[in-house]
């Protein structure tokens, strides 16, 4: 990792930004697939909610690659490279950022873990939360950023040794009582993956939200801000109704049941 992360800061050096959009580090490559270099391996040792997504995209990329570049301007060492690029861009971004704090702050998450409010665990209490790929390397498919299921991702042996080696492994270095919240399905198939395997306990789950980078009324569905008859009949949403409901029902009686057992009280909850 930190060759990988020398040459990424020596490629921005020679070409700025555009040394590493350009022409990326490159990682790993199998067939169809590829996995490119980003600095996210920051670990925040005493996190509390762990934010699991599938994979850095293409806004990513360039945003990582601008914010090393502005890093690297002002000498930043590496350590402050790689923190940075965790708490500005790795859940960042014009289409992430907004989308996810508006959900985390519509179930109170932020607060189980005793912040104000969602967008300070990227201020003031970044040391509390852990963002975490099922592959940290921004992988992509016939060069398109990955978005298979779990299935496939542990079909193809690069994605999967990934998987194991960056993704399960760094579970067992995370505190046992912090809370996980996937970021779409293959992110929640994993979790479930992880707590088959005894690495993580079923009570860490909180549950899942659709991935905020998607564009449309997906996550205006999903807070209750449009109904299933406010959208168009050509709106692909429509056919992904029922786990969204199903995604916030559960998503809202694990938050419940959590801040019961932090007030000592009895689970009254719905079990979703």
């Amino acid at each position: 990792m930190a060759n990988y992360l020398e040459e990424y800061c020596a490629r921005i050096r020679r070409g700025a930004a555009a040394g590493v959009i350009d022409k990326p580090v490159l990682v790993d490559r199998d067939g169809v697939y590829a996995m490119t270099y980003v600095p996210f391996e920051h670990s925040n040792a005493g996190a509390r909610l762990v934010l699991v997504s599938t994979t850095p995209g293409h806004a990513h990329v360039r945003l990582a690659a601008e914010l090393t570049e502005s890093l690297l301007q002002r000498h930043a060492p590496g350590r402050t490279i790689q923190r940075e690029n965790k708490r500005q861009v790795e859940l960042g971004g014009k289409l992430v950022r907004p989308n996810l704090i508006r959900m985390l702050d519509h179930f109170g998450i932020a607060q189980l873990i005793g912040l104000p409010g969602a967008a300070a665990l990227w201020d003031d209490g970044f040391a509390l939360l852990q963002p975490l790929a099922l592959l940290p390397y921004a992988t992509t498919r016939r060069g398109l950023a990955f978005d298979g299921n779990l299935e496939e991702l542990n079909a193809v042996a690069m994605l999967r040794r990934v998987f194991e080696q960056r993704f399960l492994a760094a579970l067992r270095q995370i505190d046992k009582q912090a809370l996980f919240v996937a970021l779409g399905r293959t992110a929640w198939s994993a979790l479930g993956h992880a707590v088959d395997h005894g690495l993580l306990q079923r009570r860490q789950l909180l549950g899942m939200l659709p991935v905020p980078a998607r564009a449309g009324s997906m996550v205006k569905y999903f807070l209750r801000e449009v109904s299933g008859a406010d959208l168009s009949p050509r709106d692909p949403v429509r056919h992904r109704t029922v786990w969204l409901d199903a995604a916030h029902a559960e998503l809202a009686a694990a938050v419940c049941r959590q801040r019961q057992y932090m007030q000592g009280m009895p689970a009254a909850c719905l079990e979703a």
